[in-house]
């Protein structure tokens, strides 16, 4: 669990930006636009919401991707498994927070905002860009305060993280036993049998391949082959069936100047005085207008009044800069004034329901508008698109009706004008759908696929229908096909008999007291000095001869086969003084390892006692 929410928390400013969205009004007071979540339950009397549970399973989802590649998708697993995935998910957060929670290490609201406004994906041009929380928080349902405490929640999980951390100091003795178990040497005898070599020594007739073959005949099966009729619909063929209406151009073209002229962008600063910090309303509002004032007679400089004065921590440092709006990412009262305003202007007090805000129009971006003759191809293109995917979509669900209706492919293919195109007998190895590529080899030769039965392949924008017409079932294949890999197959064999035999006498031969066989894929050497991480010998190797006993005869299969029997001798550890700076190499593995066990502890002493009561998840 700590491990998993140790590498969720490896970089906070990386994941607030990719997990968490928006934060539009934060800083105004403003409380109005809102969304309510289920419950589904508790954990250690922490309650999980649908924002938690939507987290979770993005957590999830990232964590496999970044296994398996992008491509890979909860619904790849079974429903139950992925559900157990979430629920771990969810259970590991809220543990680590009621933890935190229990030991005082909350982050204030105020740290939550400050680490939001200076993240850096969070930055336009001009600094803090409010569009870009705008865009997002309003698209999933987000309250401002929900998005701020889920943000102290990250942070706070980080600071025990971090605490907990700071326990596991490494200790100098360990250290110095690590480093020199590590920098530990052994002499090795070793002979090594190259397979490969071996193997194609051997002499192997066609007698005793016939042999084997009538012996073995399991091993000579031929492989299933199948036979599909099947047509494929895509986009990039329908787009050659749409027709453009005279005249689309020019309507086209208008809607792009009437959605242009919407696209216009202003940008604000603001100084804010919070009604809270004073102790009435009245006067927070003198505090503002003696700075109206000032700022009215020139006696002092917008930018100058936010830095003395703004109770907005988070923008105060940017001169007050809110970000840019198209007319309705900022409140309604901000909105309105923005339209009476000219370029560096300042506008009267705006009073919202917790604060009293003076702005100034620091920017305006006017939209750059195409000439039609620039826009006709894209506008051209845009309709050809979405006509030539609806098409595809009109046509694929009518085929997938007929299908569930009992119709043939013929009438299937008919029915769109489509051509019947046949496989023919392949196996698994070369079978493919011409012209379709959603569809993979083992999907074609699936066991549940039954002739005669229409199946449906969805590929990017293209769909196949496909009709198994033929199969044929494994046969032993004749021995005059076979010859070949029956006679590799004999070779191995024998191959195989020879290292059985030698390895009752490689311990003499290592020590000198028996020859070691005359042939080329023998050989007898000794490495001096050798170390655990050695590149000397295959990893199988090493392993096995630092894990037994000096003397000892050991034997093992590197990954390609090729076999070694050693024995080790002359071991060498180095002092304390004689590794000097050798140490400091190890101190970040040491550390690693450190973290790794200190993790299994921590998730073992929180795990104790857990309360787990969780409701009504399900996966939609």
């Amino acid at each position: 669990m700590l491990e998993l929410l140790r590498n969720f928390l490896s970089g906070k400013r990386v994941i607030i930006i990719a997990i968490l969205l928006a934060i539009p009004f934060v800083f105004f007071g403003s409380t109005s636009f809102g969304t309510t979540f289920t419950s589904f339950g508790t954990v250690n009397d922490e309650p999980v919401t649908q924002m938690d549970v939507t987290i979770a399973t993005g957590q999830v989802s990232q964590r496999l991707q970044s296994i398996y590649g992008e491509d890979f998708s909860l619904d790849d697993l079974d429903e139950e498994v992925s559900l157990g995935l979430i629920k771990n998910e969810i259970i590991n957060q809220k543990t680590l927070l009621s933890q935190a929670r229990s030991l005082g290490l909350m982050v204030p609201e105020k740290i939550a905002k400050q680490e939001i406004i200076n993240l850096e994906g969070f930055q336009g041009e001009n600094g803090f860009d409010q569009t870009l929380f705008e865009s997002t928080i309003r698209s999933n349902g987000w309250t401002p305060e929900e998005y701020i405490a889920l943000v102290q929640e990250t942070l706070t999980i980080e600071k025990l993280v971090s605490a907990m951390g700071v326990t596991a100091f490494p200790l100098d003795s360990d250290l110095n036993s690590l480093a020199s178990m590590l920098e530990t040497s052994r002499d090795i005898d070793f002979i090594k049998i190259n397979k490969e070599a071996l193997v194609n020594q051997q002499e192997a007739g066609l007698e005793e391949a016939q042999d084997f073959y009538d012996n073995n005949q399991f091993l000579f099966l031929s492989k299933e082959k199948r036979d599909f009729s099947y047509f494929v619909i895509s986009y990039e063929a329908y787009k050659n069936q749409v027709t453009v209406p005279e005249g689309y151009i020019d309507e086209a073209y208008a809607d792009y100047l009437n959605d242009t002229e919407e696209q216009l962008q202003n940008r604000i600063s603001h100084l804010m005085i919070e009604k809270s910090n004073y102790d009435s309303s009245s006067l927070a509002y003198e505090k503002i207008n003696s700075i109206f004032n000032r700022l009215q007679v020139k006696e002092l400089s917008f930018e100058d009044a936010v830095s003395e004065s703004s109770d907005d921590l988070a923008s105060k440092d940017s001169g007050g800069d809110l970000g840019l709006s198209s007319g309705d990412a900022f409140p309604e009262e901000f909105e309105s004034a923005i339209l009476s305003m000219q370029l560096s202007s300042i506008s009267p007090i705006i009073e919202l329901e917790d604060s009293f805000h003076i702005l100034k129009l620091t920017e305006i971006i006017e939209p750059q508008i195409n000439t039609k003759s620039e826009m006709s191809e894209q506008l051209m293109n845009e309709l050809i698109d979405a006509e030539a995917l609806a098409l595809l979509e009109d046509d694929f669900l009518n085929l997938e009706s007929l299908v569930l209706e009992g119709a043939t492919i013929n009438e299937l293919a008919e029915s769109i004008d489509a051509s019947i195109q046949i496989t023919g007998l392949k196996d698994i190895e070369s079978i493919g759908l011409d012209g379709f590529s959603g569809v993979l080899s083992e999907e074609l030769f699936d066991p549940s696929l039954l002739p005669n039965a229409i199946q449906i392949f969805e590929g990017d924008e293209s769909y196949a229908f496909a009709l198994m017409t033929q199969a044929l079932q494994p046969t032993v294949q004749p021995f005059i096909e076979v010859a070949e890999e029956a006679i590799g197959e004999v070779r191995m064999n024998k191959a195989n008999s020879i290292i059985m035999n030698f390895a009752n006498e490689a311990e003499a031969v290592i020590a000198g007291e028996v020859m070691l066989p005359n042939e080329n894929s023998f050989s007898k050497e000794s490495f001096k000095g050798v170390k655990r991480f050695s590149s000397l010998l295959p990893s199988e190797i090493i392993n096995s001869a630092f894990e037994s006993p000096i003397g000892t005869l050991v034997s093992a299969e590197a990954f390609n086969g090729d076999r070694y029997w050693a024995i080790t001798s002359n071991e060498a550890s180095p002092t304390i003084a004689e590794l000097g700076d050798a140490i400091e190499q190890y101190e970040g593995f040491y550390n690693e390892s450190l973290n790794q066990q200190l993790s299994g502890f921590i998730d073992r002493a929180f795990k104790e006692g857990q309360k787990v009561r969780l409701k009504n998840l399900a996966i939609n």
